[in-house]
């Protein structure tokens, strides 16, 4: 089943609508709470003050029975009681107000909703004048502010939805406008073809923010062009190895034709034959070799090997070709190395080295199979002492079909270093290749240490 991440236009339209209705939301709620704070504050600061006048007036002995002594204008209603809650004196105004609790004495005001429907402030103090004493109750009519209030979160309701669609359009745009270097990149990534792999993208025509994905494909890009160019290189030297191989196959096989009624093949000829069946063979297997551990991470389980047991099993393999060879074949180790790496893959390497060192070294020479310890790292060596590589041709080995002049005549493809040298990368490792005309040649697996 088919997933995907949605759309990140969608995606950046949707939160930075959210984030705006958030905002928008969040600032409606805190000036509706500062305004309703705010016409509270100031109606408890008019009551306290019309509480104070009145207190000073009844602690004078006036007030009592003559509520017309009171100061004018007056912001609240109010009455007064004595202690057995009945009314000695109270403003003209208050009557028609409903009952309100008389409740929290000395404290602040409070909001209370009225069976009516309405809304009031009731500020409660107590007073007291020689043996007489009571509670002065403070009432401030508030129904109108609470209208004020339900229409201010009306218009702050219509402004947040208004927000909400303006945020948006904005966050569409400003995300159609973030995202436009993303589109210039995918067209310029999309005009890029085999005809043109050496095309790379401008990092300075980018964001920053996108100048890393840049650098990413370029690198990726010049992967790409480098294993089309191997590919190409590698089935040009193919075409030009299985060509002999083949004609010959040809020829014998046609002239076998024409003589089908003559003597019956000779087994030199099907000793040919098959010969070169056996290079075409090891040719295929070692291209397939190189192209599927070329850019693949290793999937080698490492262990610790000990190099002597590993070389002397190279040794008995080969023993036979260089006692035909008239080569002696020996293993120099020092006592105990160990070298961490893959057998198997090891084992490959150094059968490719031995092959090549059998078949350049003349009759009565010797090769040698080693391991030493050095400084940067654990070596694994096969020395010959046969003609030696010219020095000039030492750093091109290891690179697919390449041999020097004087190796060409000899049996080989050119892919054996190349595929010592990938095997030593694997192992996280490289080939080192030691030469001199006349003296022989030694290549060296360094590893690293324990």
């Amino acid at each position: 089943m088919t997933t995907h991440s949605g759309s990140i236009l969608r995606k950046l339209q949707t939160g930075f609508g959210l984030a705006a209705v958030l905002l928008a939301g969040l600032m409606a709620l805190f000036m509706d709470r500062a305004l309703h704070r705010s016409l509270e504050a100031e109606d408890a600061q008019v009551m306290e003050g019309q509480a104070r006048s009145l207190l000073r007036q009844l602690e004078a002995g006036h007030l009592l029975h003559d509520p017309e002594a009171s100061p004018r204008p007056e912001k609240a209603s109010w009455r007064v009681m004595d202690g057995a809650g009945r009314i000695l004196s109270q403003s003209q105004d208050i009557a028609g107000l409903p009952a309100l609790p008389t409740t929290n004495p000395g404290g602040g005001a409070q909001e209370v909703q009225a069976a009516g429907g309405g809304v009031y402030s009731v500020l409660v103090r107590p007073w007291s004048h020689g043996a007489d004493h009571g509670l002065l109750q403070l009432v401030m009519d508030r129904t109108h502010e609470e209208a004020l209030i339900r229409g201010f979160r009306r218009t702050l309701l219509v402004g947040v939805v208004l927000a909400m669609a303006v945020a948006a359009a904005l966050a569409r745009a400003i995300a159609r406008w973030g995202l436009a270097p993303l589109g210039a990149l995918i067209l310029e990534a999309g005009s890029i073809n085999d005809r043109n792999l050496d095309h790379r993208l401008a990092a300075e025509n980018f964001p920053l923010e996108l100048q890393e994905l840049v650098a990413t494909l370029n690198a990726a890009l010049s992967r790409l062009q480098e294993s089309f160019e191997r590919v190409g290189n590698l089935g040009a030297e193919l075409a030009h190895e299985l060509r002999t191989p083949l004609q010959n196959l040809r020829s014998t096989l046609e002239n076998r034709i024409l003589h089908a009624g003559h003597a019956a093949m000779e087994p030199s000829e099907l000793g040919g034959l098959i010969e070169d069946c056996d290079r075409m063979a090891a040719l295929i297997e070692q291209i397939l070799f190189l192209a599927h551990s070329e850019h693949v991470p290793s999937a080698w389980m490492p262990s610790e090997i000990p190099a002597e047991g590993l070389l002397e099993e190279v040794r008995g393999f080969f023993e036979a070709a260089a006692e035909e060879a008239g080569v002696a074949l020996q293993v120099e180790s020092e006592s105990g190395i160990k070298v961490r790496g893959d057998r198997l893959l090891l084992t490959r390497a150094l059968h490719n080295l031995t092959t090549n060192a059998l078949r350049h070294t003349p009759r009565g020479g010797r090769v040698l199979l080693g391991a030493r310890v050095r400084p940067e790292g654990m070596i694994l060596f096969v020395e010959d002492d046969g003609p030696g590589i010219p020095e000039a041709w030492i750093p091109r080995l290891g690179m697919p079909f390449v041999r020097p002049p004087e190796a060409r005549s000899a049996l080989g493809h050119g892919l054996g270093l190349a595929i010592v040298k990938r095997i030593a990368a694997m192992l996280d490792g490289e080939m080192i290749v030691e030469s001199q005309v006349g003296q022989g040649t030694r290549v060296l697996i360094q590893l690293p240490r324990i």
